[in-house]
């Protein structure tokens, strides 16, 4: 399936059923007339929050949280190849931009970036002016 602007929520609930009782709140809490969560709120108030807990774990994740993961960001990885200009501004603006706000999330997170994922975040932390992220991006890894 292609992704674009108007099936990503979507897809993201298929693959992340995970996260679906999180939407329905989100959904009859702010967005019930709408009939509908849009993409940047539903990626920065449902999936960011799930992430960033996953990611800044002190513990070892388990082997379900390592696919969780893994899914998640070969989803994300998906939407950065989009030819829609407004997926991979979800995935900038919304999810890359909000990892960066924490070094350590960032950081967990290198050995999940797809290669397009980590150019639209170089570019979010370029215009944010985080050279210490650009650093951390900059840094080898090795892709699980």
């Amino acid at each position: 399936m292609t992704l674009n602007y108007k099936n990503v929520v979507h897809e993201m609930r298929r693959l992340l059923p995970v996260l679906n009782n999180l939407y329905i709140k989100e959904l009859n809490e702010l967005w019930k007339e709408e009939g509908e969560v849009p993409p940047h709120v539903a990626f920065g108030n449902i999936l960011n929050p799930y992430l960033i807990n996953l990611l800044q774990v002190n513990h070892e994740l388990t082997k379900s949280e390592e696919k969780l993961l893994l899914i998640i960001f070969g989803f994300i990885e998906q939407m950065a190849l989009s030819n829609d200009d407004d997926v991979r501004n979800v995935v900038s603006v919304t999810v890359m931009a909000r990892l960066g706000d924490d070094t350590t999330v960032l950081t967990n997170a290198l050995k999940y970036l797809g290669e397009q994922t980590k150019v639209l975040s170089k570019e979010i932390e370029s215009s944010y002016r985080r050279s210490g992220n650009l650093k951390i991006l900059d840094s080898t890894f090795v892709k699980r």
